[in-house]
């Protein structure tokens, strides 16, 4: 029993301490991801240390107090996304219509045979743009009865789950696909011109995950040279799509303090959208990020679509005299050139690979 209960303290003591190494490497990435998890078991270490371990004080007590330092620390990652913290991002106190728009993200799921709940949802919701992650052929040829809906697009679907479309209302221009790492893995850039004419860079991002085989660099390197165009063009902007990140991570602090770029998430909930098949397993990898000009007007988690991962709705209001955030961190000179000498090593290694 006493074996038994050390092995599980050292457990919960190794996954909190390995994300302090500064590696890409997939088994220390994948830890950022179930902070809210290793908490609860962190704390049931904690119960089962007290109550049934058999150590005198002497020994016990440093062991409770390592493990609650390690509650502290990785509660310290998620409270930011609860009631109990500020919000980041600020409502919007001036509605315009001309300058409002809703946008709808969701990974469909390549294998997800479901189209139709797909198809009621955007029915129902009816937004102003779709951003579609996933979609192979088959996918595409479904969505296509919404052309008539949406009749400006960007769509690149492909077979390796890696495929995007962008269904738009509103005039899009300058529209491309990019391959910023990896030759098979895209991202979308367009200009969305408001009814008021305002036009505001948007990029459509779905990088690979952290998993037995496939370290970070690519994502990380992704995220940060679309950091790094948004912070050099300090125009209005918004980043959509499965990150396969979690907002905490050093990386995604990272690429939006260089970007200046805010979640709403923060101070109002974690709005999870991954996994919906496992639900004491659920991170909210689906992000849409964006800049001081806007006003939040909504932000919702919808329905199940037969995915993976749940859809997400935001209502967005451009309000350019206002700065509509509040403690916008910024990067140090030291960060900044953290983040070149990211991207720098994450271009080497994917011409290795």
């Amino acid at each position: 029993m006493r074996i038994l209960i050390l092995i599980f303290c050292a457990f919960v003591l190794i996954a909190t301490g390995l994300p302090l190494i500064d590696s890409p490497a997939w088994w220390i990435r994948i830890f950022d991801f179930p902070r809210i998890q290793i908490s609860v078991l962190t704390l049931f270490a904690i119960l089962i240390a007290f109550f049934f371990l058999n150590l005198k004080w002497a020994q016990k007590l440093p062991l409770l107090l390592i493990l609650a330092v390690a509650l502290i620390y990785q509660i310290s990652f998620v409270v930011v996304y609860t009631p109990l913290y500020k919000t980041q991002a600020k409502d919007s106190t001036m509605p315009v219509e001309k300058n409002s728009f809703t946008l709808f993200v969701a990974n469909v799921r390549m294998e997800n045979e479901d189209k139709e709940s797909f198809y009621s949802l955007v029915k129902k919701i009816d937004p102003d743009l779709l951003l579609i992650t996933e979609p192979d052929q088959s996918w595409a040829n479904s969505i296509s009865r919404l052309d008539d809906d949406f009749p400006y697009s960007v769509n690149f679907p492909l077979e390796n789950t890696y495929g995007m479309i962008l269904l738009s209302k509103l005039p899009l221009t300058e529209s491309a696909v990019n391959f910023l790492v990896l030759d098979d893995v895209p991202s979308i850039f367009t200009k969305i011109t408001l009814p008021s004419g305002v036009k505001i860079d948007f990029y459509g991002v779905h990088p690979e995950p952290p998993k037995p085989g496939t370290d970070t660099y690519e994502r990380d390197t992704e995220l940060l040279i679309i950091g790094k165009m948004i912070k050099e063009s300090k125009n209005p902007t918004v980043v959509a799509g499965d990150l396969n990140d979690v907002g905490w991570s050093v990386t995604s602090k990272l690429f939006r303090k260089y970007s200046e770029l805010v979640d709403p998430r923060e101070g109002r909930g974690l709005f999870n959208t991954y996994s919906v098949f496992v639900p004491f397993m659920r991170y909210p990898l689906d992000h849409i990020f964006y800049s001081k000009e806007f006003g939040l007007l909504d932000l919702r988690k919808l329905e199940k679509i037969g995915s993976d991962h749940f859809p997400i709705l935001i209502g967005l209001n451009y309000e350019p005299d206002s700065d509509n955030t509040e403690g916008l961190e910024t990067t140090d000179v030291a960060e900044e050139a953290e983040v070149e000498e990211k991207i720098q090593d994450g271009k080497k290694e994917s011409k290795e690979n």
